[in-house]
C-alpha cells in the first residue's frame, strides 16, 4: 500500500529535483524580467548563506548562483496565503519565520537542517531595506553560523534596490543587477572567531549603499508609475512640514497642502524645485529625525501618529489569522493601540513591516497583524518604537 505522505528522504530528494529544473528557468526569466546577472558560485555544501535583503525574488534570485538546493528561511505569512502557501512547502519546504515573534523555533530548526547535511539561506535583515543602505541584523547569527559546524557563506546583490523599491511594492525596474558571493568561510576559520567578529565580517561583506553606487556610475532603471506609492516611506512634506499630505501619481509625488512637488528619475534621484533632498536616502534620515522629535515632544495623553480605517488580526503560527476588528490604530509615549488591542510598549517584544504597509506587532507571545486597504506610511510606527523602546527586535 502505497505511502499517504513522502518520507523526509524523499522530500528532500523531490526538492533538490525541483531546484535542478527550475533553476536555468528562473535565471532567464531574471535576465529578461529585471536584467538579472547571478555569478555561478562553486560552493560544496553543508553551508549556511545569508545574502543581503532587496527585493521581493531574493530567494530566486540567490539561487541562479547555487547548483546545490537551500532551504530559505521565509516569514511564515507566506506559507499561510493560499494557495501558493501550499505550493510553496510542496516544492521546497522553507523554514517559516513569525514577523514580529520569537526565532528560536526558526533557529532551532536551521540547526537541525546543517547539521543533517542540508543547505540553509537567511536574509539576516529580516526586512527588505527602504533608502538603499543594507539594514543591521540581529547579532544572534554569529553564534548561529559558529555552532552550526558548516561553511558560512556571504552573497551579496547590486542594484537591487533601485530594480525594486520596496516602496514601490510589485513594482519591477529593468536595469542592471546582479548576485554574487563575497566569501566563504571555513568552519575551522569561524571556530577561530567570537561571534562578534563573526557578525563584523558579515556586516562588512553585505553592506551596501544604492545611492552612494549610483553617484559613482549613475544607471538608468525604466519602469512605469516611477513613484507611486513613496508615500509609504515619505510621510513628511518638507516645506509645510504637515505630515500625510503628500501623493504620488506616475512620476512624481506632491504636496497636496502647499503644492510642494518633485519627480523621481530613473536613475532612482529625485529633481524638483527647493528640493531639500537630491535621494530617499538623506530624505529618510531627515524624517527619521523628524519621527523622534515628535516622540520627545508628545504628551502622554495624545498620540504621536494615528491612523484610521485599519484592520487588525491575531496571527496563529501556521494557521490562519483571526480578525479582532476595524477602526483606529494609535501610537502613545507609552503604548500603541489597535482595534481590539491595546500594548504597552514595555510588553512589546518585536514589530516589522512585511511588504509596503502590513504592520507585524508581537507581544506576551502573540503576534498581531495591522492591514490597511489604502495607501500609507506605516514605517513610521516601527522607527517611533524603535526609539521609545530599544529591547524589543524592530524589523526583523
Amino acid at each position: 500500500m502505497a505511502q499517504k505522505h513522502a518520507a523526509p528522504a524523499d522530500e528532500h530528494k523531490r526538492h533538490q529535483l525541483v531546484w535542478t529544473v527550475l533553476r536555468p528557468l528562473m535565471r532567464l526569466i531574471c535576465w529578461l524580467r529585471m536584467g538579472y546577472r547571478a555569478l555561478p558560485a562553486d560552493v560544496q555544501g553543508p553551508f549556511l548563506l545569508v545574502a543581503n535583503h532587496v527585493t521581493y525574488w531574493d530567494p530566486i534570485l540567490a539561487g541562479c548562483s547555487f547548483g546545490q538546493q537551500m532551504y530559505f528561511v521565509a516569514s511564515e505569512h507566506i506559507l499561510r496565503s493560499r494557495p501558493f502557501g501550499k505550493l510553496i512547502t510542496w516544492l521546497q519546504d522553507p523554514i517559516p519565520r513569525q514577523k514580529g515573534g520569537s526565532a528560536t523555533s526558526t533557529v532551532l530548526t536551521m540547526m537541525r537542517r546543517l547539521k543533517k547535511g542540508e543547505n540553509v539561506a537567511i536574509f539576516p535583515e529580516g526586512n527588505r531595506c527602504w533608502d538603499g543602505l543594507t539594514r543591521p541584523f540581529l547579532p544572534s547569527i554569529g553564534k548561529l553560523a559558529r555552532t552550526s559546524g558548516a561553511k558560512l557563506v556571504t552573497y551579496r546583490f547590486i542594484g537591487g534596490y533601485f530594480t525594486s523599491p520596496r516602496w514601490a511594492g510589485a513594482d519591477i525596474r529593468r536595469g542592471k543587477m546582479r548576485g554574487s558571493v563575497v566569501r566563504v568561510y571555513s568552519p575551522e576559520e569561524l571556530k577561530g572567531m567570537t561571534p562578534d567578529e563573526i557578525n563584523e565580517h558579515i556586516r562588512e561583506d553585505l553592506s551596501e549603499d544604492a545611492y552612494e553606487r549610483a553617484r559613482k556610475n549613475p544607471i538608468r532603471f525604466r519602469g512605469r508609475r516611477l513613484a507611486e506609492h513613496m508615500e509609504r516611506l515619505l510621510f513628511i512634506c518638507p516645506r509645510c512640514g504637515r505630515m500625510h499630505t503628500l501623493q504620488s501619481q506616475d512620476d512624481t509625488v506632491k504636496c497636496w497642502k502647499c503644492g510642494f512637488s518633485f519627480r523621481y528619475l530613473p536613475t532612482g534621484f529625485l529633481a524638483g524645485k527647493d528640493l531639500p533632498y537630491d535621494n530617499i536616502r538623506d530624505w529618510s534620515r531627515w524624517q527619521d529625525g523628524e519621527i523622534r522629535r515628535a516622540c520627545d515632544e508628545a504628551a502622554v495623553d495624545r498620540p504621536i501618529f494615528s491612523d484610521t480605517d485599519v484592520y487588525s488580526h491575531e496571527v496563529m503560527t501556521a494557521r490562519d489569522s483571526t480578525p479582532l476588528g476595524k477602526g483606529e490604530m494609535k501610537l502613545y509615549p507609552d503604548r500603541i493601540e489597535i482595534p481590539g488591542v491595546t500594548i504597552p510598549l514595555s510588553e512589546l517584544s518585536g514589530i516589522s513591516l512585511m511588504g509596503g504597509q502590513d504592520l507585524y506587532l508581537g507581544a506576551n507571545g502573540r503576534s498581531y497583524l495591522v492591514r490597511s486597504s489604502f495607501t500609507r506610511c506605516m514605517v513610521k510606527y516601527l522607527t517611533a518604537c524603535a526609539y521609545l523602546n530599544n529591547n524589543a527586535d524592530y524589523g526583523v
